[in-house]
């Protein structure tokens, strides 16, 4: 059981047994609360419990955008109990709102280790940097593979994120291609090309035009021959973003996202190579 499966199980066994404790003590709650409408602790405890059946669902599948939403709902938990706790709008005892303290402050310290592993997901060990991979096996030869996926000139022709390639200079190592999607504009640099086998373009971030949030990013292009007729395309992304909060923040959605652009890209190689 890895760290982020680990801090959403606690999730998962603090919101559920919290949940119980509300719907068999909700009469003893409500004293304590010194309120006599104990039908809302109910309420409140059959809304934990499903809460906690969507955290062990993504206990499970660890799916990020997923995580992401359980995270916010921690954090959202968190700020409704302060303004509560600030306001005081149904006039709560004080061992209510010392009650409603602690448990803020439970949820709080969760909300953040689950935030703390999902921002180590995709990270290379031992390095700042995350790593997104991508295969896929075309039915084709390793020379026709590579005179495809090397035309770097015409990459816009088959990458469904970019408008338009221009090749500023150079050729291989050094070569230094301009791309654009819509308004957004940047440049690209070859930094390993082996002739038939990969290549690696690191992409200037540093470029006030360019769009997204990446501090560094490189990606590197492989093939493998399996047989005469059969090649595997392998693509690796590693990067790092600008600010630490957008490993978990944006991560999540940048990864669906961004999976999706590499895998309709290798759906328009493989049509142009099968077909």
């Amino acid at each position: 059981m890895n760290k982020l499966q680990k801090s959403l199980l606690l999730n998962g066994l603090f919101s559920g047994t919290s949940g119980i404790t509300l719907i068999l003590l909700n009469n003893q709650i409500a004293s304590l609360f010194e309120t006599n409408n104990s039908i809302v602790f109910v309420v409140i405890g059959f809304a934990l419990l499903f809460f906690a059946s969507t955290i062990i669902y993504e206990t499970i599948k660890q799916r990020p955008i997923g995580v992401l939403w359980i995270v916010i709902q921690d954090y959202l938990w968190v700020a409704g109990s302060i303004i509560i706790l600030i306001i005081n709008p149904f006039q709560i005892s004080t061992a209510g709102n010392l009650l409603i303290t602690l448990i803020a402050l439970i949820v709080l310290f969760i909300g953040i280790i689950q935030a703390n592993a999902l921002s180590e997901l995709d990270s290379l060990k031992n390095d700042t940097k995350k790593q997104l991979l991508f295969e896929r096996i075309i039915s084709a030869d390793k020379h026709s593979v590579w005179e495809t996926i090397s035309d770097v000139a015409n990459y816009d022709k088959v990458a469904p994120n970019i408008d338009k390639v221009k090749i500023v200079s150079g050729n291989g190592v050094g070569l230094v291609r301009s791309c654009s999607h819509k308004k957004d504009i940047w440049t690209e640099t070859c930094t390993m090309w082996v002739e038939g086998k990969a290549y690696s373009f690191i992409v200037n971030t540093s470029d006030p035009r360019y769009p997204h949030p990446f501090k560094f990013l490189k990606g590197t292009w492989e093939l493998q021959e399996l047989n005469s007729y059969s090649t595997k395309i392998t693509i690796y992304f590693d990067f790092q973003y600008k600010r630490s909060y957008q490993n978990w923040l944006f991560h999540p959605l940048m990864k669906g996202n961004f999976s999706k652009t590499i895998h309709e890209l290798l759906d328009n190689w493989q049509k142009i190579l099968e077909d």
